[in-house]
């Protein structure tokens, strides 16, 4: 049986993937790189109790046997804490930096030293390696050099990622995210609680693009770079919807079922000092196409906002109306 080795386990990516996996009864293992085996075993428990797919949580590859490290055909690289919490200080900075860029070179290393050698490596960054632009571009464009601590950040841990094709003679994917969004975690869960006082933020200006994608299009484009041995390089992970950050924010904020609103108006020197660097990723205008993605065959179930608005409400209306029969 073939491996998928998957670091990052208890983060919200992470799991969107493992679910699917399990749900679709793939035949495969997953084995979970975890700082934390405790936390990761109560997160998954049902999993384990209930899944065909079998799932070993690892804290070291040194508990690996020579036949499940022999199997690894995939590496999902996740980890990584936080950035959504702004770049405070310099100690913020610097765990965001270990555990990215520190945390994958040192992944590397070790693959190599267990004599993991996977067909593919796949590595998250972000969208936050470009500079501003509100010109359409693909992932032929090459990032600016780093302007931005954070931007640095996202240069380096690619760099690291990138190791894996020399080192491990892997094929290297690098997945650009873009906000990830879910009812569960991510941008929208932090915009929920405005949205539900009557309030749709505009920061800035509000006219900046905002490259996003939904956790459950994220999963499945996991699961498409895995099979797709023609891709490699950095991807854009994001719908290629080229919607403003206020019309985003207006239109999610439907979910709630709210009929009138208010403007909360953020000015951008507010969320740069709230921010810091991690400000770039809702000011900055990036208006990035998944060129590789479309050109590969790739359907995302939510292209646009609006299509996802429309089925989270049509899910919420059905689960409602089921429990209103039981009661």
């Amino acid at each position: 049986m073939n491996n998928y080795l998957i670091t990052g386990a208890s983060g919200m990516i992470a799991g969107g993937f493992i679910q699917k996996i399990v749900s679709e009864h793939q035949y495969v293992g997953l084995i979970l790189l975890t700082r934390d085996k405790v936390h990761t075993a109560y997160r998954y428990q049902k999993l384990l109790e209930a899944s065909h797919t079998p799932i070993k949580i690892i804290s070291d590859l040194s508990e690996l046997t020579d036949n499940e490290a022999a199997s690894v055909t995939a590496v999902i690289n996740l980890a990584g804490s936080p950035i959504s919490t702004g770049l405070v200080n310099t100690a913020k900075f610097k765990d965001l930096y270990e555990s990215r860029v520190t945390y994958t070179k040192n992944l590397v290393k070790k693959l190599k030293e267990r004599n993991i050698t996977p067909q593919v490596f796949i590595s998250a960054s972000s969208m936050a390696v470009y500079s501003e632009t509100s010109a359409p571009f693909t992932e032929t464009t090459a990032p600016e050099s780093p302007k931005s601590k954070l931007a640095k950040l996202c240069n380096d841990w690619e760099k690291a990622a990138l190791n894996a094709h020399s080192e491990l003679n892997s094929r290297v994917v690098i997945m650009r995210l873009g906000n990830v969004t879910d009812l569960s975690g991510g941008m929208l869960m932090r915009l929920l609680p405005v949205f539900q006082k009557g309030y749709i933020p505009l920061l800035g200006n509000g006219e900046q693009i905002i490259p996003w994608i939904t956790l459950f299009d994220t999963a499945r484009v996991i699961s498409h770079l895995i099979r797709k041995n023609g891709i490699e390089g950095p991807v854009h992970v994001c719908t290629g919807e080229l919607i403003a950050q206020f019309e985003l924010f207006k239109t999610l904020a439907a979910i709630t079922g709210m009929k009138t609103a208010k403007t909360l108006r953020v000015p951008k020197f507010l969320v740069k000092a709230a921010q810091k660097d991690a400000a770039q990723a809702v000011l900055n205008s990036i208006a990035s196409v998944p060129e590789k993605l479309n050109g590969s065959g790739f359907t995302f179930r939510y292209r646009t906002a609006a299509d996802y608005v429309r089925a989270v409400r049509e899910t919420m209306e059905i689960t409602a109306e089921l429990q209103n029969s039981r009661s």
